[in-house]
């Protein structure tokens, strides 16, 4: 993980969302649905994991977007930290090893079979009660791990990792769709040790996986997002616009 992502606070916002929160098996999710999903031929959703701070309205507010952009997508944020979410007083409690107090933290509050075992109730119950034929995925930072976890499950086609953090090439193995890396400055070499690693090089989707760094601090489209800086706005929705036309591409092609 960066080592700036913990440490600092994230940015303040007054953005107000668009979506809407409701409960799903005990625990909230927002949600974003537009206006003309129910007519949409092809019902397409989007899962989102947010970073270590949580259910922050910079990345509901990447959800408003995203939720308008090309198709129609329904997009779903859910609170996998139930309420909780990291704070600047948590990196301070255990200053000998805080990075080792970040993995207990994250363990401890949404395990990856914890997020997935929700993530599955989310699921269900889009498919239920919107009628959702296809999936994506798209995780910052810690939720970019998140994603790569879930590559293995054949409910999704395509996956969007944004400044991703604690990735292995191990978690790819079985990775069931194309992904796209949208790294920060501050991210190590992902085109070296994973676009261009046998791993994924060996997959039949290849060729659609998508690499794009950008020249931006890490977190710079989730809770550490300036929407008041117009280059950080600028490289958010470039990020957004990379992330719609993938999944155009990749939504309900199964490999």
């Amino acid at each position: 993980m960066p080592s700036p992502c913990p440490s600092l606070p994230p940015v303040k916002s007054d953005y107000v969302p668009k979506g809407v929160i409701t409960n799903t098996s005990g625990f909230d999710v927002y949600s974003v649905v537009p206006d003309s999903f129910a007519e949409a031929k092809t019902k397409n959703a989007i899962i989102v994991c947010y970073d270590i701070f949580g259910f922050h309205e910079n990345v509901k507010q990447f959800c408003d977007i995203l939720g308008t952009q090309g198709q129609c997508y329904l997009v779903a944020l859910p609170d996998y930290f139930r309420g909780e979410s990291w704070t600047n007083e948590e990196h301070k409690k255990d200053p000998q090893n805080p990075w080792q107090y970040v993995r207990d933290w994250l363990n401890e509050n949404a395990s990856p079979e914890k997020v997935h075992e929700l993530t599955t109730q989310v699921v269900e119950h889009l498919r239920k009660e919107y009628k959702v034929q296809n999936f994506g995925f798209v995780g910052f930072c810690w939720g970019g791990m998140i994603a790569a976890k879930h590559s293995k499950d054949p409910t999704f086609d395509a996956y969007v990792l944004i400044h991703p953090s604690l990735l292995s090439i191990e978690d790819f193995k079985e990775c069931q769709g194309p992904i796209a890396f949208l790294p920060s400055r501050d991210e190590p070499d992902l085109e070296s040790e994973f676009v261009k690693n046998p791993v994924l090089t060996s997959k039949p989707f290849a060729s659609k996986i998508v690499h794009h760094r950008f020249d931006m601090h890490h977190g710079f489209a989730g809770a550490k997002a300036d929407f008041k800086d117009p280059v950080n706005v600028e490289a958010v929705n470039e990020a957004i616009s990379i992330t719609a036309k993938f999944f155009s591409e990749n939504l309900g092609v199964k490999y």
